[in-house]
């Protein structure tokens, strides 16, 4: 005897619901769309549905960060400024115009969508299907 019922649907029901949420709060952040095109479904099972964001920079503008200082990784200075792609690259032919050995970032604020998606997608389906097939398997 299993100790839930087949849960399947609802837990994909719920992460779709999560993501699309997600998704919607986007809006005042977006800028290439890469944050939003990097949200997507993860493993399903009868318990969990995970909704997965695949950028380095989800959790800090989920969460938000503390102010901190960037360091450059492969040269002896940071270079920044000239004429950008929407992407960030250097159009050709553009040359940086500043330079520092590091930078003092201030940290930013939490602009959360991921959690609020999963909790709309909550109130919207209810917690009963899931008490249902958690009693049913009884």
């Amino acid at each position: 005897m299993e100790a839930i019922g087949d849960t399947s649907a609802l837990m994909k029901s719920l992460q779709a619901t999560t993501i699309r949420e997600a998704q919607k709060n986007f809006a005042p952040h977006r800028k290439t769309g890469h944050l939003q095109r990097a949200t997507v479904r993860g493993p399903l099972t009868k318990t969990s549905a995970v909704v997965r964001v695949n950028v380095p920079y989800a959790a800090p503008m989920e969460f938000g960060s503390k102010p901190h200082i960037i360091k450059p990784r492969n040269g002896k200075v940071l270079a920044w400024g000239g004429e950008r792609r929407l992407s960030g690259r250097l159009r050709s032919g553009s040359k940086p115009t500043n330079f520092a050995a590091f930078v003092h970032h201030p940290g930013n604020k939490p602009y959360p969508f991921l959690r609020p998606g999963a909790e709309t997608a909550l109130r919207e389906h209810g917690i009963e299907p899931i008490i249902k097939a958690w009693n049913g398997a009884a």
